[in-house]
């Protein structure tokens, strides 16, 4: 590994800080990934739920989880010691949430993309141009993802022994590769707030003209999308406005700004399946059927239920306790206080 000047690099074993804030950022993630896992399932399961736009926010929320993950590594590396590893070795680490990050990317602008074909022309659409539409969108995504990489390689072959905490986006955001990162980034979500504000004037203008269902998907995924866009414009303005405005050092940077953008970001990448959750009833009906919350008791038992089950059905009470104030949930046997039980079982 080579030798470096920076204070961070001078701190050997363990970091108990680093070890603290990247740990809650792993926390987030791991429940993100098994919230997406839940999202592919029921997509995979619910025939209802097999049209391309669907299937595209099934791989989105596929394709988003390698991203969560490699947001973990930097956990890991400081919880072992490590601390500092070289670029080298987190381009081979990172590769596949590298790729898992610039398709999960490019989905999101595919998927505004999609939904705005679909009002604009929504006879030929449901005909058959969401099929024409879906293999373009995919080639997109596979044209994309080869060039990120290429500029990934080009980036990180130049500094192969820098050391780096290795965080998703260390390889891609080198002098060599940065401004093609970044701009690349930027176009994807500039495109996709402009889908989503013609999709909106379309849907206001033509409101009879286009089907109800569409309609209710494509508002759902506005609300996904602007989640992920209001957590990328909170990181620049912390990047770009907040660290230099107030001359924050490195250490300062590190300890408060890098891991509230990593929040950001996992936050952003792991509310899809809570999101559609609230928003589509179609997407409820289907969580609810797929995971017994429809004709479930729930009963005192020998063992648990599974983290995924006790994220839906905390889920599923918001939302019936959002929908009607105190009083019991229609479509539950269960009372808030029983998941103070410390063994739930779905029979």
């Amino acid at each position: 590994m080579a030798s470096s000047d920076d204070a961070f690099y001078m701190n050997e074993g363990f970091v108990p800080i680093e070890i603290i804030t990247n740990g809650i950022v792993a926390m987030i993630c791991c429940v993100g990934i098994g919230l997406n896992s839940s999202l592919v399932y029921v997509t995979i399961k619910t025939k209802s739920l097999h049209l391309p736009c669907q299937i595209l926010i099934a791989l989105y929320a596929f394709f988003a989880s390698f991203l969560l993950f490699g947001s973990c590594v930097k956990f890991f590396i400081f919880a072992f010691g490590i601390n500092y590893i070289t670029l080298r070795t987190c381009f081979y680490i990172q590769f596949v949430p590298l790729i898992g990050t610039a398709i999960a990317l490019t989905l999101q602008l595919c998927i505004g993309i999609d939904r705005l074909i679909g009002v604009i022309f929504p006879i030929w659409y449901s005909a058959n141009g969401k099929y024409v539409t879906f293999k373009l969108l995919i080639a997109i995504c596979f044209i994309k993802t080869i060039l990120n990489e290429l500029n990934t390689y080009i980036g990180t072959s130049a500094h192969w022994e820098k050391p780096v905490m290795c965080i998703v986006g260390d390889p891609n955001q080198q002098p060599e590769n940065k401004y093609f990162t970044n701009i690349g980034a930027l176009i994807m979500y500039c495109g996709e707030f402009l889908c989503y504000t013609l999709i909106l004037l379309i849907i206001w203008r033509r409101k009879s003209m286009i089907p109800e269902n569409m309609k209710k998907l494509t508002i759902s995924l506005i609300i996904l999308m602007s989640t992920g866009l209001v957590c990328y414009i909170l990181n620049i303005f912390f990047a770009r406005v907040i660290t230099p405005s107030l001359n924050l050092d490195a250490i300062t940077f590190e300890y408060i700004v890098s891991p509230i953008s990593l929040v950001l970001l996992s936050i952003a990448y792991g509310s899809s399946a809570p999101i559609l959750y609230f928003c589509n009833a179609k997407y409820r009906s289907s969580f609810r059927t797929q995971f017994g919350h429809q004709t479930s008791q729930v009963t005192p038992g020998p063992a648990g239920v599974t983290d995924v089950h006790m994220a839906l059905l905390l889920m599923e009470l918001a939302h019936c306790l959002l929908r009607n104030g105190n009083r019991k949930c229609p479509n539950l046997h269960i009372m808030p206080s029983s998941l103070r039980h410390p063994l739930i079982r779905f029979t």
